[in-house]
This record gives structure tokens, sequence and C-alpha cells, in this order.
């Protein structure tokens, strides 16, 4: 039976933005170095093999679903970041190719009024998805730009990842 690996990214959007500036050019984004601690990956502690950061280590058999979801330490509030673009730079061969997917959500909200009984808001949201065909080593960039409140463009970057997979 096929699982579903659900992998947050937490970025540091505000220090990301003020180390390494506004780069305009979603077609060359400045790297995030792996070594700076400003992109964090993590997923369900049993799926986990080894320990959650920049790089990520999976326990994940073929069939299984991978999506990728990222949020700011903000949790969106101050700064967001969109991821844009995958690429596979090793072991491509051992998932589907990761593609974008939009979802209709209905999420909490809480009520100061009735705070045991929270309505529902409707909203738009999205993740990468792709299927683990082997097991082994994905090493890969995902671009991802960064917008603040205003929904203005703060800049365009990226981080070479890897997640190895274990069954």
């Amino acid at each position: 039976m096929s699982e579903f690996i659900n992998v947050l990214i937490a970025i540091d959007a505000e220090t990301i933005v003020e180390q390494l500036g506004k780069n305009t050019d979603p077609d060359h984004p400045t790297a995030v170095p792996n070594s700076s601690n400003l992109i964090y990956m993590t997923t369900r502690h049993n799926q986990l093999d080894g320990s959650p950061g920049s790089e990520l280590s999976v326990s994940a058999s073929p069939t299984d679903i991978i999506r990728w979801r990222e949020t700011t330490l903000s949790l969106n509030s101050s700064y967001t970041g969109i991821l844009y673009r995958f690429n596979a730079l090793g072991g491509g061969d051992l998932i589907s190719t990761p593609v974008p997917r939009s979802v209709v959500l209905h999420e909490p909200l809480p009520d100061s009024g009735n705070p045991l009984n929270p309505g529902t808001q409707e909203v738009n949201s999205y993740y990468w998805e792709c299927e683990v065909l082997k097991t082994g080593r994905v090493t890969y960039n995902f671009s991802f730009m960064i917008l603040n409140r205003k929904g203005e463009k703060q800049g365009y970057y990226f981080w070479d990842p890897f997640i190895n997979i274990r069954d």
C-alpha cells in the first residue's frame, strides 16, 4: 500500500533577503548555501531515516508519494515563499518528475467569541508531488521566490538538497 510522505520546508525568508539580497531574475536565482541553516526540511518521525535539516533521508518504497510544501518562519504573515521550479541533478530516474498540484482546502478559523467552535475558511493551496519509482539518492534543486506581505517579489533563490530514499 502506498504512503504519502509530506515534506515540510521551512524557509527563513527574512534572513535570506537580508543576507543574499533581492535577485530579480527567476531564470538565474541566487543559491542559498546548504550550510547556512536558512532552509529546513522535515517529515513524520516514522518516515525519517536520520535527522531533519537542509538535507533529508526518508524511508519510502516504490509507489509511495512524496509531497513538498513550504512555509516561512513567519508562517507566511511577513514573507511568503513559493516553490516554482524543480530540477533533478542526479537520481532523477528514482522518482517521477515532480509537478505542482493546486487544491482548495477548508481550514479552521478560530472564533474569538466562541473559541471551542471554530469556523472554517476556504483557501487555495498547493504542493509539489512525485511518485517514488526506486530507492536510492536523489539530488535536486528547488527554485523559490520570496514575496512580502503585499505580494511584492523580494527575490528568486534556490538550494541543492538531496533525498535518500530507503525502503
